[in-house]
């Protein structure tokens, strides 16, 4: 039995632990969802560094919902389900940190656009409004809108 003092919890209170440490593996199951989410959909540098850090949570905090041992390394190490996750969560932050640093390499090439008009004094001209000669103009006469 875990000491109270170690666990936090009221003595004779054996499944208390327990539940903290499922409460935390599903949380950190829920960041790593959503972080690897938010990377797929706005790869940029925090969302591909939100997606590492919650990948690094899951594989330290997975515990209670590791699943199967898929190769084991000792007797009491190995590869599980759950470690699969991290994996690919660490994948999609390689991903959206080579998309976010191609973005941005793209972005420094291209040129900025001259601008459409410069005056004598390198400011930007103030559109001019060109006007068709008095006689070239036909106004029609002011009056009531329905004439019948």
């Amino acid at each position: 039995m875990p000491s109270p003092v170690q666990w936090g919890t009221a003595a004779g209170n054996e499944r208390e632990p327990m539940q903290h440490a499922l409460f935390y593996s599903l949380v950190a199951m829920c960041s790593l969802f959503a972080a690897s989410t938010w990377c797929l959909a706005r790869p940029h540098a925090l969302s591909s560094l939100a997606a590492a850090v919650a990948a690094a949570l899951w594989f330290l905090m997975n515990g209670m919902l590791e699943g199967r041992v898929l190769y084991s390394v000792t007797p009491d190490h190995g590869l599980t389900e759950a470690d699969l996750l991290s994996g690919v969560a660490l994948a999609i932050s390689a991903w959206g940190f080579r998309t976010t640093a191609r973005n941005r390499r793209r972005h420094e090439r291209r040129p900025r656009p001259a601008p459409r008009s410069v005056d004598v004094d390198e400011t930007r001209a103030m559109p001019q409004q060109i006007l068709a000669a008095q006689q070239d103009v036909s106004v029609p006469p002011r009056g009531p809108r329905n004439r019948h």
